[in-house]
């Protein structure tokens, strides 16, 4: 007995190095996580039974439809929070025709939805839950025969990804180029994301000139749903999600790369936002975008060599919907 567990321990052993090891030989270490992580928002589905499978004619058969929406992702929503806005609308019917106003199937989140998060002991809380309903609705016209409709529930909601990246910081670039005993100034970073639908996939670093860094990272859909840039005239009901090809607001991310917190005069200016560390990007046709940005130092070398956290926030709308067929019987004949 004493073997076997001598034997397995020398297994774990072996396979533990092997995972830390490279192909090539050299040792590599895998940073902590961060985040939760996922490509999800907001998660929709339908409540059982809301709305059922069919349905009566001649207003004859009250029903409801009703969604749960599951935050999985790591941004807050919802009113006092810094994505307030979050409006669940149901399409593919006539209001008219189903007792009820185009008021009453539209609802705006009253309450707020928190995100899922990681502690720091890496145990994992899940967002919270909450449900939508549209109740009552009735089938008013007297059909002859029975028919099919379809039902849409679409969900709009503001959301955002926070990516960070481990980037190595050196005074005297060019002088230290070589120096890889504490970091690299070259090549992929692998970044990390919270839990979202648009994501950073990757971050290079690359050296410049003695005293500038550049940074390409690249913005990415990685969801289910479409994105939209957020509103700017403060009506968040003029710009809400259309799917439609017509809609010039689509594909539009509000990037801010956050500065460095060093004394040493760190500066970030991205050439697509005009020489500052903030601005808006357009994906075209949501294609994965690269933006190039330059760290900078202003101040004197005190010869430092250091790793640091490069932290991207992504700013969006974001929409998705879920469908369900529902059968309108004929019973009055």
């Amino acid at each position: 007995m004493k073997k076997n567990n001598l034997f397995l321990a020398a297994l774990v052993t072996i396979t533990a190095l092997f995972l830390l090891t490279g192909c090539d030989g050299t040792t590599t270490t895998t940073e902590p996580l961060r985040f939760v992580g996922g490509t999800v928002g907001l998660n929709p589905y339908l409540i059982e039974g809301m709305p059922p499978p069919a349905i009566h004619d001649a207003s004859t058969f009250p029903f409801g439809v009703g969604l749960m929406i599951e935050n999985q992702g790591e941004a807050d929503v919802g009113p006092g929070t810094d994505n307030p806005f979050v409006l669940v609308r149901l399409e593919g019917i006539n209001p008219v025709q189903f007792g009820v106003t185009d008021n009453d199937v539209r609802q705006v989140l009253a309450s707020p939805l928190r995100s899922a998060r990681r502690n720091f002991d890496g145990t994992i809380f899940p967002g919270e839950i909450t449900a939508v309903t549209f109740e009552p609705l009735i089938y008013k016209p007297d059909i002859h025969g029975n028919s099919q409709f379809t039902i849409r529930a679409d969900i709009c909601y503001d959301y955002e990804t926070i990516a960070t990246a481990t980037v190595c910081i050196k005074d005297d670039v060019l002088e230290n180029i070589q120096d890889t005993s504490i970091c690299s100034l070259t090549g992929e970073k692998y970044p990390q994301n919270s839990g979202g639908p648009v994501q950073i996939t990757s971050v290079v670093e690359n050296p410049m000139s003695q005293n500038k860094i550049q940074i390409n990272f690249v913005i990415e859909h990685v969801g289910v749903g479409e994105f939209f840039g957020r509103p700017t005239t403060g009506d968040d009901l003029a710009e809400i999600c259309d799917f439609s090809p017509r809609n010039f607001n689509k594909y539009f991310i509000d990037v801010e790369v956050e500065s460095f917190q060093d004394d040493a005069g760190l500066t970030v200016a991205c050439s697509r936002f005009g020489g500052t560390n903030t601005g808006r990007v357009k994906l075209y046709q949501g294609a994965p975008t690269t933006i190039s940005c330059t760290i900078e130092r202003t101040r004197a070398s005190s010869g430092r060599i250091y790793q640091d956290l490069l932290n991207i926030h992504l700013k969006y709308r974001y929409g998705q919907f879920i469908e369900t067929p529902i059968l309108v019987q004929d019973v009055t004949n």
